[in-house]
């Protein structure tokens, strides 16, 4: 099986200008959105801060589309044929070779379709496929901020090796007759999901699998979608702050006086004797003394 990689001599240069405004209109709308999102208030907050949170939480939710969107859309502009948000079939006969002990040896292996054995889906995010090179690849794109569940993410693993069996002759039933060859894959872009390594791609891979500069042009829509945020966090923090209570300020401690007065002299103690009575100081007879 032939990955995207290796069927480019040399990086295609994507011109975007167009298409890069266009995502950062996007993120700035995905950020207006994100501010007319409902909210529930907690009690351990001020209504200002939980407000905060959900414009926060909102804006990572809505980044992963934005992220989907740029790499699909910087794909079909090399000359990919792009479908998106596709309900992929899988077949139990797929399945059961995930399962097979051999599964290791035979994973790049390609198998019929058949239409009369399918037991579940997989949502492909992207499907590309390379008519010049007759190759397609299924992707699951995951924003990779946070590890997904883990009954969820094993779920998604072995649907996504069992496609991995039968994409290339499913998209030939679907017409795309070039297609000789397939994969699937997570694109992980910030790496944080979960995924096997073997079955993902981040951000430091993206451009190198596909063979195209594609990380800058999510960067450059990520960098519009934080300036818009910033604005808008300075603009819900600045009535918070003004109406904060001010935390107390700590007394400063008096100053010591200065004095020139002599510390008084306690009177001398007289040591007791053991047995509890106490002894006078021996008189020292001083000559001139006229006392008896």
């Amino acid at each position: 099986m032939r990955s995207f990689y290796q069927t480019r001599s040399e990086p295609i240069a994507i011109e975007a200008d167009a298409q890069e405004s266009a995502l950062a209109a996007a993120a700035r709308q995905a950020v207006a959105a994100s501010l007319k999102a409902e909210f529930r208030p907690d009690p351990l907050f001020r209504p200002e801060f939980s407000k905060l949170f959900s414009v926060c939480t909102s804006g990572a939710i809505r980044h992963g589309p934005l992220i989907e969107r740029a790499i699909a859309e910087a794909l079909e502009r090399n000359e990919l044929i792009v479908l998106r948000n596709h309900h992929v079939p899988v077949t139990h006969g797929a399945l059961a070779l995930v399962s097979s002990a051999k599964y290791e040896q035979i994973a790049d292996q390609q198998i019929d379709f058949d239409g009369n054995d399918i037991v579940d889906y997989v949502d492909a995010d992207i499907i590309a496929i390379d008519e010049k090179q007759k190759c397609a690849g299924a992707f699951s794109v995951k924003r990779g901020g946070g590890a997904a569940g883990t009954k969820k993410r094993t779920s998604d693993d072995r649907l996504l090796r069992a496609l991995g069996f039968t994409l290339a002759s499913w998209l030939r039933r679907e017409g795309y007759r070039m297609v000789d060859s397939a994969l699937v894959m997570v694109i992980d872009y910030y790496g944080q999901s979960g995924f096997p390594k073997d079955l993902t791609i981040d951000r430091n891979e993206l451009d190198d699998f596909f063979g195209l500069p594609i990380t800058a042009e999510v960067d450059a829509m990520t960098e519009a979608m934080r300036a818009a945020i910033d604005v808008e966090i300075r603009r819900l923090l600045e009535p918070i702050l003004r109406t904060m209570t001010p935390a107390p300020a700590d007394k400063p401690k008096a100053a010591r006086r200065a004095t020139n007065r002599a510390r008084p002299v306690p009177p001398r103690r007289v040591r007791p004797r053991w047995g509890g009575e106490v002894t006078t100081p021996a008189r020292t007879f001083i000559a001139g003394d006229r006392r008896n």
